[in-house]
């Protein structure tokens, strides 16, 4: 089959979803954002997806309008799930993420969970896990819970909405759900146990084509893929262009380490360093920290580009911001939700962009601190347009090549290459390490305000 005539993409964020019209050298034609809605409950904090699907096919047939669509497929976060009873309603509302688990729920989890040295990854804060989700939608709605008889990872979702097939797909169900041993590649015990590893639709290949949308009047194919994890697209997008791909930053919400080169054994799940699986259901070795959610809680809102002066201004006066201004410590554990400004305080609304550019270049090179971890580093993402934060992580990394990527949508880009035969180089830049006087040893007396 010939390579697609544009391909869009389906990309929802725990925020903020887009649709991406691609061409087939993974050039964006166009775009078109919408929110991601949620709901109070009851039951709980819930997702409206329905309204994300509208909001899809009018994109698909605007962006079938200027070039047909061949290829569709969706890339979500991989913390949320649906649940279809036999007639392929929702047998309870898609919990959102941010849903406050109750104290029964986490105790009655934490005797359950699968040990991290199966499924490599720690119990999330909130509703992150979806093992932990399950659980508590089994026990506090049985009845809504036992109407189930098919569940989808949040990607096959929309895919299925589209094209009325049902499937699930590895990288969703590995990117730390608690449902999936890594290395033996199936279900996690914990799911084999309670049997939800029954519910689960057919395993397909995120590339594999389920059928074309179910919408009347395109001129395109409109075929629609089985779908995939956000950030595991992201990695894909390098992946396919090189057969020895570096390690990535996907960056956004959370930032996110691929590490091609670290031994699944060298993790330590109390830093906040996990187990993905790739799209051909490989582990590969990760870390992460809330880092866009940190850096707007440190610039405040509509801020500044930071700057390299600023920064080194910063360090010069001692002006630090010590973890965690998030649900998530990352690299520094027991430090979730105890971020604080030390040494001073910003002056201007530019310093404050700044400290959080500094902070957040601190705690991507620890966050790196892996045994293994080295060779070129890419970063992806939002990040990857932040001059301050790239040169300042370049010049915590000496030894490692830093380069920025030049796509703006790079794990939309990864998921439209799952459509392509041949998958274009990536358009890298490498980064010159910034110049910041006594750095090292502002990084030292940083490490040691934290304990």
């Amino acid at each position: 089959m010939s390579e697609p005539r544009s391909i869009a993409v389906i990309d929802v964020g725990a925020t903020n979803a887009k649709l991406v019209h691609f061409d087939p050298e993974l050039r964006v034609l166009s775009e078109r954002a919408f929110p991601v809605r949620r709901r109070a409950g009851p039951p709980y904090l819930h997702l409206e997806p329905e309204a994300i699907v509208e909001a899809a096919r009018a994109g698909l047939a605007a962006f079938d309008a200027e070039r047909p669509v061949d290829a569709i497929i969706p890339a979500t976060h991989g913390s949320a799930l649906a649940l279809l009873d036999r007639a392929g309603r929702l047998a309870l509302p898609v919990m959102s993420y941010l849903a406050e688990i109750p104290d029964d729920v986490a105790a009655a989890y934490t005797a359950v969970a699968p040990p991290f040295s199966e499924v490599f990854a720690p119990t999330n804060p909130g509703a992150l896990t979806l093992a932990r989700q399950l659980l508590w939608q089994e026990s506090h709605w049985p009845a809504d819970f036992a109407r189930a008889e098919t569940a989808l990872p949040y990607a096959q979702y929309f895919a299925w909405r589209l094209s009325g097939v049902a499937a699930s797909e590895v990288s969703a169900l590995g990117a730390q759900t608690h449902l999936w041993a890594p290395l033996e590649g199936g279900f996690s015990s914990l799911a084999r146990d309670r049997g939800w590893d029954r519910l689960f639709a057919p395993l397909r290949g995120a590339a594999e084509r389920l059928g074309p949308a179910r919408m009347t009047g395109l001129r395109g194919r409109a075929e629609v893929l089985v779908g995939v994890h956000d950030s595991n697209a992201n990695f894909h997008r390098y992946a396919a262009a090189a057969p020895d791909p570096p390690a990535l930053l996907s960056t956004g919400t959370w930032i996110i380490a691929f590490e091609p080169g670290v031994a699944m054994s060298a993790l330590d799940g109390a830093r906040d360093q996990v187990a993905n699986v790739t799209v051909a259901g490989r582990p590969i070795a990760s870390a992460r920290f809330m880092g866009g959610q940190e850096y707007a809680a440190l610039a405040g809102p509509e801020p500044p580009q930071p700057s390299l002066e600023a920064i080194a201004g910063l360090v010069g006066r001692g002006v630090m911001a010590l973890p965690s201004f998030s649900r998530s410590g990352g690299p520094f554990p027991l430090t979730a939700g105890r971020g604080r400004v030390v040494g001073g305080a910003p002056r201007t609304a530019q310093e404050s962009a700044s400290l959080a550019a500094l902070y957040t270049a601190l705690m991507t090179a620890e966050m790196l601190a892996m045994p293994g971890a080295s060779g070129p580093l890419v970063v992806d993402g939002p990040f990857a347009r932040n001059d301050a934060y790239l040169a300042t992580l370049a010049a915590l990394l000496p030894h490692r090549p830093v380069l920025s990527s030049g796509e703006s949508r790079g794990a939309a880009a990864g998921a439209a290459a799952l459509a392509l035969r041949e998958v274009p180089p990536p358009r890298l830049q490498p980064v010159t390490p910034a110049e910041i006087a006594g750095l090292e040893s502002y990084r030292a007396r940083w490490r040691a305000a934290i304990g």
